[in-house]
């Protein structure tokens, strides 16, 4: 299954709005074990009247979807997909405590309309009034990688053309707080040296990624989506070695055909400890995305964005490199991704 990236768009704790920016002059370790998104001007995209009436995550993702649809030149799609992990869970978290503050009586409508793990994607089809397919993933850290994977057996099968598809996920306070309680973050005086880390926990992090794919090439298209795998257990680096051989040779690729992979080490380490063998033994450029956007459920989709932007550009941050390696002449880019390491997945973006 392969499909064309003809738009795209990034919301995350960096300047990812601004098409010239790409990570120049960014420090090599997070600055803070909370990577909160860094907020386009929305009035820009969102009336203001309807600015008031919306969540965080709903205005990230809504401006985010009309940004990458303004990137591939669209102003309707036949599909709409997402994928979140914990949905709208600021509004959801509002109408609960109303409950508690109020008796369960005379409460507002809104934060229980929009706190739906859906609200975005409905949003977004109302928007560009997209009448077709509606679908919204919830499977934790999987949640954008079945949203894609869904989006390519569309396109395979001709039922769709052009589909927007992403990944939405937040940081609320009391979210924070309960990942804090579990030990789940990692210290401040840990963030130093955090892919070498001998500590637990990591960065949390949020954002909005969107993508505008289609079977058909255009002259603007990023890059090329070769196939997707989630896996839901892994027993050791080996098997996961395997997997990536067997997922790569599906798609008509070598190991040594790979020009980087992009892993998604979280900074625990034991949490890393599989993947970061597998890095040892895949023997190839390693570039490490987390250290960017932080951990959250739909990372991935992050990871993609970075990855079409690179073959885009042909150039890889400095940031995001375990050492001086230079990596040019780039042709194809894994994405290694794992939480908790309970999930893990394996995605592959090539030049058109």
């Amino acid at each position: 299954m392969k499909a064309y990236i003809n738009g795209l768009s990034c919301i995350s704790h960096h300047n990812t709005i601004d098409e010239n920016y790409f990570f120049e002059n960014t420090a090599a370790h997070p600055v803070s074990n909370k990577l909160t998104a860094t907020d386009p001007v929305y009035k820009e995209y969102i009336p203001a009247a309807s600015i008031r009436r919306m969540s965080h995550i709903v205005k990230m993702g809504l401006t985010a979807g009309m940004m990458s649809m303004k990137k591939a030149g669209l102003e309707k799609v036949d599909a709409v997909i997402t994928g979140t992990g914990m949905g709208c869970f600021e509004d959801t978290d509002k109408f609960l405590r109303s409950l508690l503050d109020n008796n369960e009586q005379l409460l507002t409508p809104t934060s229980f309309i929009q706190s739906t793990h859906n609200t975005v994607a409905g949003q977004l089809a109302l928007t560009f009034k997209c009448y077709g397919y509606n679908f919204t993933y919830v499977h934790q850290n999987l949640s954008f990688e079945y949203a894609l994977l869904d989006g390519l057996m569309l396109i395979k099968e001709k039922e769709a053309e052009t589909i927007l598809i992403g990944g939405i996920d937040e940081i609320t306070p009391s979210l924070f707080e309960l990942f804090s309680r579990a030990g789940r973050i990692k210290k401040a005086e840990d963030l130093n040296n955090i892919w070498n880390s001998t500590s637990s926990g990591y960065c949390f992090g949020e954002g909005a990624s969107f993508f505008n794919i289609s079977n058909s090439e255009t002259s603007g298209s990023y890059a090329k989506i070769n196939g997707v795998k989630c896996m839901q257990h892994i027993a050791d680096a080996e098997e996961l070695m395997g997997e990536t051989e067997s997922f790569l040779s599906g798609i008509g690729l070598h190991t040594n055909q790979v020009s980087l992979v992009l892993s998604g080490n979280c900074g625990d380490e034991q949490m890393d400890k599989k993947i970061t063998e597998f890095n040892s033994r895949i023997n190839l450029p390693i570039g490490y995305f987390k250290l960017l956007c932080g951990e959250y459920f739909t990372a991935s989709g992050f990871a993609m964005w970075l990855a079409a932007n690179i073959i885009k550009r042909q150039n890889v941050p400095q940031v995001i490199l375990a050492d001086s390696t230079i990596v040019s002449s780039i042709q194809h880019i894994l994405i290694v991704n794992h939480y908790h390491d309970k999930q893990y997945s394996l995605m592959c973006v090539s030049v058109c």
